[in-house]
């Protein structure tokens, strides 16, 4: 048999990068990992009539919307809490206060503009990494040059901010402009850990006769080996009814411990007609 085409522009599957947007963030946070496909339906209800003598009328659409879902496995509160549509509060628990945590250094090649993930482990012999509800507390921050050290300061010199993808919940930036010792990119950055408080445990409360949902973005995106992306952006997105299941797998199954989480996403009548759904990005030859 004879080859029919030759267009064959095929995707194969490579997952993707979930993101939210929730109501009152100022930018996107990547949820971690996820155990099934993402879906996104677009539909739409159909309004078409059947004239007594001119045919059948042009179809119209209305109610545009896209369905779908995916399903979380990284157990992560904040992030079950930011794809909640403001349903759910979180509550905190501190643990003891920690003075044993090990310094961390960062590498020789560091970068002005970049975020290095403040790592706090409980301590030398223990590398249970532990998460900081407020601003981790530094004994010193210093650039470990071959004679005297430089003792950085904070704001001027360094910056810490929080910063959901990291697991202290808490990195560091470093401005080597304002640094005395010259080269400063070229050696490493000692953290010297005070003591500080960690979070031992959250819990998450919902219940109200009644609730007002507010709406999420949610960004979908697959980067290849070239950086090149495939990408969908859901403007408004709401949770469903069951959107979230707490479920505990029983010992004699497979896999791991999962959410399930299902939206869906209405047209957002602030933005520019025609693009007030979505926006579905292909860069050119993307894998």
């Amino acid at each position: 048999m004879p080859v029919q085409t030759t267009s064959k522009n095929i995707l194969f599957p490579d997952g993707c990068k979930v993101q939210v947007w929730e109501s009152g963030a100022v930018a996107y946070t990547d949820i971690g990992a996820i155990g099934s496909a993402v879906t996104a339906s677009l539909t739409f209800d159909e309004n078409q009539l059947e004239t007594a003598n001119a045919g059948i009328t042009s179809k119209q659409i209305n109610n545009m919307r896209i369905e779908g879902g995916f399903t979380l496995i990284n157990f992560d509160v904040d992030v079950i809490n930011k794809l909640s549509g403001g349903m759910f509060t979180n509550v905190t628990t501190a643990a003891s206060p920690n003075a044993a945590i090990p310094n961390q250094d960062v590498a020789a090649g560091w970068s002005d503009n970049t975020l290095y993930p403040l790592v706090m482990q409980t301590s030398s012999s223990d590398t249970t990494e532990i998460y900081m509800s407020t601003q981790p507390a530094l004994t010193s921050v210093i650039l470990d040059t071959a004679s005297a050290n430089e003792t950085l300061v904070e704001d001027t010199e360094y910056y810490v901010v929080a910063d959901t993808e990291s697991s202290s919940g808490w990195s560091i930036g470093f401005m080597s402009a304002n640094m005395a010792t010259g080269s400063p990119t070229t050696l490493i950055i000692t953290i010297n850990y005070a003591s500080n408080t960690p979070r031992a445990s959250t819990a998450i409360h919902a219940g109200s006769s009644t609730a007002t949902l507010t709406a999420m973005k949610l960004k979908f995106t697959h980067t290849d080996s070239n950086s090149l992306i495939r990408q969908l952006e859901i403007f408004s997105a709401d949770v469903n009814s069951g959107f979230m299941q707490f479920n505990f797998k029983g010992a004699n199954e497979d896999g791991s411990e999962e959410i399930p989480f299902t939206y869906v996403a209405k047209i957002d009548t602030s933005l520019t007609d025609g693009r007030q759904l979505m926006t579905w990005t292909y860069n050119d030859s993307a894998l």
